[in-house]
């Protein structure tokens, strides 16, 4: 479905609606958690509003959907970064469970079922990583690791509502990589150290059935999948990011200290000019990518830095508040460790070194 630009228009007001309701709706104290049934309802008018569309008919506008066209790609960034600025545990739960019904149509499955299913691309161990880049590659890799960091029988830890019904996670089985679709439900959760409203836990599956791909399709979708989740996790903690520099200027435009306010203090305006220049800079790369082979490598290189940039930005708007900043009250405090927990998500910084450097390897050999 292409989108004429008045259709984009459109869709980005209507969020914008959306999000400020909620914002000051159930989301109108930010620095508290999201008590699971409002939570659920929040996702839920995602999904009433085709945000998240479990329909197996012609592709709507919603996230992930025609993002092999550039304007549907950038809309569906620009909607991520905008939910993350009411709620990055919210915006990663549209993110993903878009994804997964991205994964399951392509994979010729059924999407009705749950219209919220989780997907979880970590696997076990960070090492494989860098095997998994040999892989898609068509490098010599080392199967036994690949086949222990996704392997099937190992219990599935990982980032999900409380209330998620469904789960899909990679498999890598007989030389390629399969999709292991489970239906279950979450017990063992427990906080973590950000996005409160979700939980670290382990997903207990009653039912599971395993597809399977030839390997060029398995490599093809498989890279896709990961270079979307990238994508959504940046979209994302840029709008923690850019939430968190607005409240920031707000607050330095009411502190006086040394006899005026601090946003004339030269200190703050050059933390100030840091934030946006990290803003920036994700939003050049996230506006020169496309769904294909370079662009995945561009950003296999970039992620790094970027997640680096933003998390340097959330400790800058943090040290505006001075001290206040490390108070819940002001809800500034929450976001900074959304921002953190976002880094680690489908790749922690090592393992993002592993996967590029064994990349440029293969780069560098083949030249």
């Amino acid at each position: 479905m292409q989108l004429s630009d008045e259709d984009i228009a459109m869709i980005g007001d209507s969020l914008q609606h959306i999000c400020r309701d909620l914002a000051e709706g159930l989301f109108a104290r930010s620095e508290q958690t999201c008590e699971p049934a409002r939570f659920k309802e929040a996702l839920n008018l995602f999904i009433d509003q085709g945000f998240v569309n479990p329909s197996q008919g012609d592709e709507g506008c919603g996230v992930w959907e025609g993002c092999e066209q550039a304007p549907q790609l950038a809309l569906t960034l620009r909607n991520l970064s905008t939910i993350a600025r009411v709620s990055a545990s919210l915006a990663l739960s549209v993110h993903r469970s878009a994804l997964a019904l991205h994964l399951l149509k392509q994979l010729g499955e059924p999407t009705e079922l749950d219209a919220t299913p989780c997907i979880n691309l970590h696997g076990r161990h960070g090492i494989g990583r860098g095997e998994l880049a040999n892989w898609w590659c068509d490098q010599p890799f080392d199967e036994a690791v690949l086949r222990d960091v996704f392997a099937p029988d190992r219990a599935c830890l990982g980032l999900m509502p409380r209330q998620a019904r469904s789960l899909v996670v990679p498999v890598f089985k007989d030389g390629a990589m399969a999709w292991q679709i489970m239906s279950g439900g979450v017990e063992g959760s427990a906080p973590g150290h950000g996005l409160d409203e979700l939980h670290d836990g382990s997903f207990a599956a009653r039912q599971t059935r395993l597809v399977q791909l030839p390997v060029q399709q398995a490599k093809a979708l498989s890279r896709d999948i990961w270079h979307r989740e990238w994508l959504g996790l940046l979209a994302i903690q840029q709008g923690c990011v850019q939430q968190m520099s607005e409240m920031a200027q707000a607050f330095s435009t009411l502190r006086f200290q040394g006899g005026r306010i601090i946003a004339g203090h030269a200190a703050v305006q050059i933390m100030k000019a840091d934030m946006q220049a990290a803003l920036t800079d994700v939003r050049t790369v996230l506006a020169g990518q496309a769904l294909n082979e370079a662009g995945f490598v561009d950003l296999l290189r970039a992620r790094n830095r970027l997640h680096e940039g933003l998390a340097l930005a959330a400790n800058v708007a943090m040290q505006t508040f001075g001290g206040l900043g490390y108070m819940r009250d002001n809800g500034i405090e929450k976001r900074w460790r959304d921002v953190n927990h976002l880094r680690q998500q489908s790749g922690s910084a090592s393992d993002m070194q592993l996967m590029s450097a064994n990349w440029r390897d293969l780069e560098g050999a083949a030249a």
